[in-house]
């Protein structure tokens, strides 16, 4: 972990409960939703932490993927409906592409799902989407970032494994502003690794690994409040450099208070990519 400087008072904050792991010792298991509609579940003990969750819009965007381990971004997009799978393949998987070799100096960019998540249980159902994740976490392990270049790239894995290569999300809302349920960052240089926890993962066709925080009152969170379909936030989800980079950004869906109660449901797309250096 390294050294962050005290917090600015002056910048605005809300007062949010954060979704953390309570350690007991034993290792949680996730299940994945597998079908429309259906909520996802956790065996395990979590607990709400009220924290504070600072503006990250009053403050100069140098928010970067190897410092805190994310970026926030101007991304307009060509995309009409992020619904339509094969337009989502055809255009924004490009899109991404370009995006993420510029933030990162990558030689290779390998974007291999999209995950839809909405608060509206008929939208879910109707798009095949999942609800927020409201928990401290980021995606994946030493373990588990290794098994998925294995999975999707067999015959190309041993080799792209013996240099660096890291797994970053692109998420965005894709309807209007987001007015519930924002997306809250955590500064990696303010995350103790350990009171970072593995997770079980497990889905209808594999199973993964993912790695859930602990609460630690010296987190440094952030969010970019009423985010709108043409921004994006970049998530290094894993880095396999140990230089001092940022090598993940913890992450969570939370409460708003300041959501107004008429506000539309939230509805998002996180993209993830493989990211090589050659």
């Amino acid at each position: 972990m390294s050294q962050t400087a005290p917090p600015d008072e002056s910048i605005p904050t809300v007062e949010a409960p954060i979704g953390y792991l309570v350690d007991t010792g034993e290792m949680p298991v996730f299940y994945q939703s597998n079908v429309p509609g259906e909520r996802t579940s956790f065996e395990g003990e979590r607990e709400k932490r009220p924290m504070a969750v600072r503006d990250g819009r009053a403050l100069p965007n140098t928010f970067s993927l190897d410092v805190e381990g994310f970026a926030f971004v101007d991304h307009p997009t060509k995309v009409r409906d992020f619904y339509d799978d094969a337009e989502v393949a055809a255009v924004y998987n490009a899109e991404v592409d370009v995006l993420i070799g510029e933030h990162m100096g990558a030689s290779r960019v390998f974007v291999f799902d999209h995950t839809r998540r909405s608060t509206s249980q008929d939208l879910r159902e109707k798009h095949n989407a999942r609800d927020p994740a409201g928990a401290a976490h980021t995606d994946y392990t030493d373990w588990s970032a290794a098994e998925r270049i294995r999975d999707l790239m067999p015959e190309e894995a041993e080799a792209r494994l013996a240099k660096r290569f890291a797994i970053v999300n692109v998420w965005r809302s894709v309807a209007g502003v987001v007015e519930q349920w924002p997306l809250g960052l955590c500064d990696a240089r303010s995350v103790d690794d350990a009171r970072l926890h593995t997770v079980e993962r497990r889905a209808y066709n594999r199973v993964g690994q993912t790695r859930h925080a602990s609460y630690d009152a010296g987190n440094i969170w952030y969010y970019f409040p009423r985010m709108t379909r043409d921004e994006a936030v970049l998530i290094k989800n894993y880095d396999s450099a140990r230089d001092g980079r940022a090598r993940y950004a913890l992450h969570s869906a939370f409460e708003d208070p300041t959501s107004p109660p008429d506000a539309a449901p939230r509805e998002s797309l996180e993209t993830r990519a493989l990211v090589f250096f050659d």
